[in-house]
């Protein structure tokens, strides 16, 4: 299944904008990204499918949206 990736900030200068993966759930797709990207490996961000904030594993479905967002600080 091809889910289209988002990324936003530092993560858009590693990964480039927009670019589509295949993963069945937020895991496994995490695992995708440090493998592709070891920039990313001791990073933190945030991930949110199809505009909801997600926690913890999540599973992906054909045409989700993902994006990845770095750490940000409201004010």
């Amino acid at each position: 299944m091809e889910i289209k990736i988002i990324a936003f900030g530092r993560i858009a200068e590693i990964t480039g904008k927009e670019f589509i993966i295949t993963a069945p759930d937020t895991d496994t797709l995490k695992q995708q990204l440090a493998t592709q990207f070891p920039q990313l490996s001791g990073m933190k961000y945030a991930v949110a499918v199809n505009k909801k904030m997600t926690d913890g594993n999540t599973q992906l479905n054909t045409n989700d949206t993902v994006a990845l967002m770095p750490p940000y600080s409201g004010g």
